[in-house]
C-alpha cells in the first residue's frame, strides 16, 4: 500500500474543525501524519497537552497519528494557497509520501481508512461538489478558457463534473498538477485583488467559487487519470459513507442551532457528524459545555422535523 501523508490548513476558530478532523482520522484507523498549516497563535488544545512538543511543532496522539504544525508566514489567502502548501510538504517534510492529501478542516472521515486507501491509486482523487454538473461546453468552461488562453494555458481534455476544492489527493509522480494549480490560483488571485472571500461576485462572474473554478479549469489541462465520488461522498447527497463536510459559514462548532433551527434550517448532516467526533480523544470543550451542545443539537434536530424552509 502507498504511503499516505496528510495536511490541512486553517486560521481562527477553524482550529476546532481541525481537531475533529484529528478525532475522525484516530476513529477511522488511519496511522500516520497530518501536516497543519496555521496562522495567528495555536490553541490550548494544542499547547496545553501533554502530548505536544514545542520544540519540533508535533503532537503525537497515541502512537497512531502525529499532528505537525507549520506555522505559516504567507499574507496569501489560504483558499489560494492549498496547492502550494501541498507541494511544500511534498518536497520538504514529508519526502518519503508516495501520495499527498489535503482536508479541509470543516470536513470528517466518517469510513474506515481502509475502505479509501485505493482511492489514491495513480489518479487525483477527488469528490464532486453539490452543483457537480458542469458540462464540457458550460459557458463558464468557455469563458475560462478565453481567459487563460493568453497565459499560454489551454485544456487538453473534457470534462462533465464539478469538483470540490475540500479534498484533494495527489501522488507523488503527478505533483506537477500541484505546480499548476498553484499558478492558476495565484492568477484567479491577482484577478479578484486578493479577494478574502471564497466567493467572489454572482454565479455567472468569471470566477465566482475562486479556488475551486481554478481547480475545475486545472482538470482539464493536465491529463492524468481521476479516481473520483459522487456528491454524496461529502453528504451532499443523501446516503453518504465517506466524508461529511460542513461548507457554509454557519461552521458546527459556531453553535447557535436552536436559533437556525427556529429560523428554518435545522441541523445538516455534517453538523451532526461533527459532534460525533468533537471531542475524543482530542477535547475542546468540557464535559458540561459539550453535553449542553449536544442538547441543543438534539433541541434543534426535533424542531427540524417539524419546521424547514424549502
Amino acid at each position: 500500500m502507498k504511503k499516505i501523508t496528510l495536511c490541512t490548513l486553517y486560521e481562527k476558530h477553524y482550529h476546532f474543525g481541525v481537531a475533529a478532523l484529528a478525532n475522525s482520522l484516530l476513529a477511522s484507523g488511519f496511522d500516520g501524519d497530518l501536516w497543519v498549516g496555521y496562522r495567528g497563535p495555536l490553541p490550548d488544545w494544542v499547547t496545553g497537552s501533554g502530548d505536544y512538543d514545542a520544540a519540533t511543532g508535533e503532537l503525537r496522539l497515541g502512537g497512531q497519528l502525529t499532528l505537525h504544525f507549520l506555522k505559516q508566514e504567507t499574507s496569501v489567502f489560504f483558499t489560494y494557497y492549498k496547492a502550494a502548501f501541498m507541494r511544500d510538504v511534498l518536497d520538504k517534510h514529508a519526502t518519503d509520501a508516495e501520495v499527498i492529501a489535503y482536508i479541509d478542516p470543516d470536513i470528517v472521515l466518517k469510513c474506515p481508512w481502509a475502505d479509501i486507501a485505493t482511492w489514491f491509486d495513480g489518479g487525483i482523487a477527488l469528490i464532486e461538489d453539490v452543483n457537480w454538473n458542469f458540462p464540457a461546453r458550460h459557458p463558464k468552461r468557455l469563458m475560462w478558457q478565453n481567459w487563460f488562453a493568453p497565459h499560454g494555458v489551454l485544456p487538453r481534455r473534457e470534462l462533465d463534473r464539478y469538483y470540490n476544492a475540500g479534498f484533494l489527493g495527489v501522488p507523488r509522480e503527478h505533483a506537477d498538477f500541484l505546480t499548476l494549480l498553484a499558478w492558476l490560483c495565484d492568477l484567479v488571485a491577482d484577478y479578484n485583488a486578493g479577494l478574502k472571500n471564497i466567493k467572489s461576485g454572482n454565479a455567472p462572474d468569471l470566477f465566482h467559487s475562486t479556488d475551486q473554478d481554478a481547480l475545475n479549469f486545472a482538470l482539464t489541462v493536465h491529463e492524468a487519470p481521476l479516481n473520483t465520488a459522487a456528491a454524496d461522498a461529502m453528504d451532499f447527497l443523501v446516503g453518504g459513507y465517506y466524508f461529511s463536510h460542513a461548507i457554509g459559514g454557519a461552521k458546527p462548532w459556531l453553535g447557535g442551532h436552536v436559533r437556525r433551527a427556529l429560523r428554518g434550517h435545522p441541523p445538516t448532516p455534517a453538523t451532526k457528524a461533527y459532534y460525533r467526533y468533537a471531542n475524543h480523544p482530542i477535547r475542546m470543550y468540557s464535559p458540561l459545555k459539550f453535553s449542553l451542545r449536544r442538547i441543543s443539537l438534539g433541541v434543534a434536530s426535533a424542531i427540524g422535523r417539524f419546521y424547514r424552509k424549502s
